[in-house]
């Protein structure tokens, strides 16, 4: 897949030009931190992330928002998000980076604790690649006119209200971590 191909499959799936907008503008500036990410952590060689998969699947990680925006279950834009990409037959690498980009991921236990409406089964980052995304997704604060880089610190505050801040700081310490040389 190129970058092109990935712009018109979220062009293709929007809902209209005000959201294709939100949903771009949101979606390259997370592409944009998380290949910072990734070519830091390749320089330092502890890991290998995958750069070309990153810019693409970064592009692709929100395409569920068309269905399931802010305002409307918006905890369910990375199943659907995984469901529209394994119809269009992208691999399921790609589908994973939707599903497990929530929050700092989300477990089976917390689905069942909080009655969460997903399928009942875990939704955290487990490749480099998908940790990648979800961390910089988790840093990229965007409205209708803007998209701004957070502090790791302001999510990791409001994580709390959700239990999940514990493994956000996680996942921050294993990123800063791996990009340390």
């Amino acid at each position: 897949m190129e970058e092109k191909e990935a712009i018109q499959l979220l062009k293709r799936y929007s809902t209209g030009q005000r959201e294709l907008k939100i949903v771009l503008a949101h979606s390259k500036a997370v592409q944009k931190l998380a290949l910072e990410i990734a070519v830091k952590i390749n320089k330092a060689g502890k890991r290998k992330a995958d750069i070309k998969f990153i810019r693409n699947a970064a592009l692709l990680h929100d395409i569920g928002r068309f269905e399931h925006p802010p305002w409307k279950h918006a905890i369910l834009h990375g199943v659907a998000g995984a469901k529209i990409l394994k119809k269009e037959g992208l691999p399921l690498k790609y589908q994973k980076v939707c599903e497990n980009h929530l929050g700092a991921g989300i477990t089976k236990s917390d689905v069942i604790k909080q009655k969460l409406p997903l399928p009942t089964k875990d939704y955290v980052p487990k490749t480099i690649d998908e940790k990648i995304i979800c961390y910089a997704d988790r840093q990229i604060y965007t409205t209708e006119k803007s998209s701004k880089r957070v502090p790791i610190e302001e999510d990791i505050k409001r994580l709390k209200r959700y239990g999940a801040a514990e493994r956000l700081i996680k996942l921050r310490d294993e990123m800063e971590s791996l990009m340390k040389k």
